[in-house]
């Protein structure tokens, strides 16, 4: 069996928290088979101490920050979170002006009042945890015979679950499925409004090496930030107020100060967002020949532009900050994601592993009788619908989401379409019908410049008409294309000089006066977001597998059972996908040798920075202060043997929304920070490398020094549970 892989249940370490035969299945590998790996690489806890719903474990003090976009773990008992910058990034931008940078300049409230609440910010605790298989299937079952299941039926299940069960509890109730199906669970969970800043380090330490940097090895990063949760005098979750008090955890977290060293063990807890490891070879060469490279074209065209624009001038830097990040986070990822796609032949791995399957199928008459044609289905319905993908793809990553003018052209084109539905003749600002197009522009427009957009949007648009075919532009885009001679820059000046969708103000002067859906369709840029529909690309998609008589989608669900269910009948360990629910992965922390003659030590130093100082790039800048604390060897009580150690590799097993998800040692002490993965690890939503997949983490004595050191935050320290 090989160890660091498996994404564990947490609900699974204890029998209580199963009862059907499958939860038993569960649990009787992880005590039988995952639990004594465990042991071996390290571990010194019981099952209890991990996941216990009767009394104080690990995963009472491991949060989900703003429903899984991170994880965060909670260590003090005065409700501080700690997670990654990375993680916080939005809220930091948000808070920040040109007066007030605390992207720039850093942000620590030493004292509770000086904490700053954030608008929207959740932190959710999981409390309990139910299996409700055999119902669900029952109910699944009823459906299908009452014809009334549908597209959305997986959802109809939930529903009819979390109804029954969410009315006689305080907790908010979620049902989530395993493996496509096979197993359903109910999560309990408890859900806080007022969640503060705290803390965070500027970005030239929590994001250090920027986009250069980003999924490589070694890095330099102190990416962590703080938040403090807070509730009603009680300790319940409540909505802002003065009133509010810090809560007192369940569990708190110890932070160890003893270091780390190859060999030790590693576990990480969190709320990873989706993986797809049932994902037929048909599927793999559907994401790396088709989807990623649109992906890849589009996201860096954008970045490109919107990089000059904002080195050119520092207020366009804080404007779309928060913005490139997002965009090149993932752009980078799908780039190396293909990469590690193709290096580790994955589609050839799934492959040999579809043989094996088709021999097993082949061997019983019942399976033959329910899989036989999967395979052979598998590969025409993905053959069929590759075009069609491919349009789709660039309507998603071009023409929808990469300009906010263009996003507030659709919001007007969405206003005629309900116009037109519901007879309505005209609409003016006032109106309950136009109230969201003008909140969300509002907001929008807070981070925008023209410049800035309307060079993305020429790209995007040019990108768009030179790769989908015109009968997928509607009626409108035709016209004023033609009408401009092919000549997108052209007609991308004259629709943002004619369009009252450059500015908030505009969009209220234009409609300070009643106008009609023919009104409306004259701003040359909500012709153009009218023109182009979302359902013709739905529809596209839709005749290229209806023409192949192929459902694609279903095949695939099909295709994750019959593996699951062969990999079952051979006693093979099996974890479900991620799906933002709570997980553990365990290892240990190692170097990698990740290609031919280059080998890495599993951990980077503070020499790194002065290394990589370059006070002509961005990404790579270093300030006095942290230069006089660096070569006066400043480490305080953080460092080892004369060095301060910044960053180190496990071979932990995580995803997006594991961002944040504390590491810990074999005691369940904090010694790091989850925050990265290396470039050769990007297949691993899809196929986890056995020693290539490195997860990168802040150690936790570099963030120490950071808060001690550097910001003079030691009040903060003063509220952690240091142990040796």
């Amino acid at each position: 069996m090989k160890k660091a892989i498996f994404y564990l249940l947490v609900c699974a370490l204890l029998p209580a928290a199963a009862s059907a035969d499958e939860g038993m299945w569960l649990v009787s590998t992880f005590q039988n088979m995952i639990y004594p790996q465990m042991k071996k690489e390290g571990l010194k806890l019981k099952p209890g101490e991990i996941y216990n719903e009767e009394s104080p474990a690990l995963c009472n003090a491991i949060v989900a920050v703003d429903g899984g976009m991170g994880t965060g773990s909670v260590i003090s008992d005065k409700g501080l979170v700690i997670t990654n910058h990375h993680v916080a990034y939005g809220d930091i931008h948000s808070l920040s002006t040109p007066a007030k940078n605390y992207l720039e300049e850093g942000f620590w409230a030493l004292e509770q009042k000086d904490e700053l609440p954030l608008k929207g910010k959740t932190v959710t605790f999981l409390r309990k945890v139910a299996d409700v298989t055999d119902e669900a299937l029952a109910i699944r079952d009823s459906l299908e015979k009452a014809n009334s299941l549908g597209i959305f039926g997986t959802r109809k299940v939930y529903g009819i679950l979390e109804r029954k069960y969410g009315g006689d509890t305080p907790f908010e109730v979620e049902c989530a499925s395993m493996w496509k199906g096979k197993k359903y669970l109910l999560f309990y969970y408890e859900t806080y409004k007022d969640v503060r800043l705290v803390g965070a380090p500027p970005v030239k330490i929590g994001a250090f090496g920027g986009e250069q940097d980003n999924w490589g090895w070694p890095q330099h990063k102190g990416d962590f930030a703080l938040y403090r949760v807070y509730g009603d005098a009680k300790g319940r979750p409540a909505a802002y107020s003065e009133n509010n008090v810090p809560i007192t955890p369940r569990k708190v977290l110890n932070v160890s100060t003893s270091g780390i060293h190859d060999g030790d063990y590693a576990m990480v807890i969190g709320f990873p967002g989706r993986t797809n490891r049932y994902m037929s070879s048909q599927a793999v060469r559907e994401k790396e020949h088709v989807t990623n490279p649109v992906v890849i074209k589009a996201r860096r065209d954008r970045l490109d532009i919107m990089l000059r624009h904002m080195e050119a001038d520092p207020d366009v830097r804080l404007m779309y900050s928060d913005k490139y990040f997002n965009i090149s986070n993932y752009a980078d990822y799908a780039k190396w994601e293909n990469i590690c796609l193709r290096r580790y032949d994955v589609i050839g791995i799934r492959a040999a592993e579809e043989a094996r399957l088709a021999a097993w199928i082949d061997a019983d008459p019942a399976r033959r009788a329910e899989y036989g044609d999967l395979l052979a289905n598998l590969k025409k319905g993905y053959e069929a619908r590759a075009e069609a993908v491919r349009e789709k793809c660039y309507y998603q990553e071009t023409w929808i989401r990469p300009s906010d003018v263009m996003m507030t052209a659709n919001r007007l084109g969405t206003l005629v379409d309900r116009m037109l539905r519901d007879s309505i003749a005209t609409v003016k600002d006032g109106d309950k019908d136009f109230a969201g197009v003008k909140s969300n522009t509002r907001r929008m427009m807070k981070d925008f410049d023209p410049a800035t957009d309307k060079e993305v949007l020429t790209q995007m648009v040019q990108s768009f008409t030179d790769n989908v075919p015109r009968e997928m532009w509607g009626d409108r885009l035709p016209q004023l294309y033609d009408r401009f001679e092919g000549n997108v820059p052209a007609l991308i000046d004259y629709a943002f000089e004619n369009t009252c969708c450059t500015s908030y103000e505009k969009l209220c002067a234009w409609f300070a006066e009643p106008r009609s859906a023919e009104d409306i369709l004259s701003d040359p840029m909500a012709a153009m977001a009218n023109s182009v529909s979302s359902r013709c690309f739905a529809e596209n998609l839709k005749q290229a597998e209806g023409a192949s008589g192929i459902d694609t989608d279903a095949e695939e669900l099909r295709y994750a059972h019959a593996i699951y269910e062969m990999r079952e009948s051979e006693g093979v360990p099996q974890y479900p996908d991620a799906n933002s629910t709570m997980r553990l992965t365990y290892g240990t922390v190692g170097p990698v040798s990740p290609k031919d003659a280059v080998h890495y030590d599993s951990r980077s130093t503070i020499d790194g920075y002065l290394e990589k100082y370059n006070p002509d790039d961005y990404e790579f800048r270093v300030d006095e202060r942290m230069f006089s604390l660096i070569r006066n060897k400043d480490w305080g009580r953080w460092g080892e043997n004369g060095q301060l150690y910044v960053n180190f590799l496990t071979n932990n097993d995580i995803t997006g929304g594991n961002s944040g998800s504390p590491v810990l040692n074999a005691r369940g002490d904090v010694i790091g920070l989850a925050f990265d993965g290396t470039r050769e690890s990007m297949s691993g939503d899809i196929y986890f490398h056995p020693t290539n997949f490195k997860t990168v983490c802040v150690d936790i004595r570099f963030v120490l020094w950071i808060m001690d050191k550097y910001a003079g935050a030691g009040k903060l320290i003063d509220e952690m549970r240091l142990v040796k």
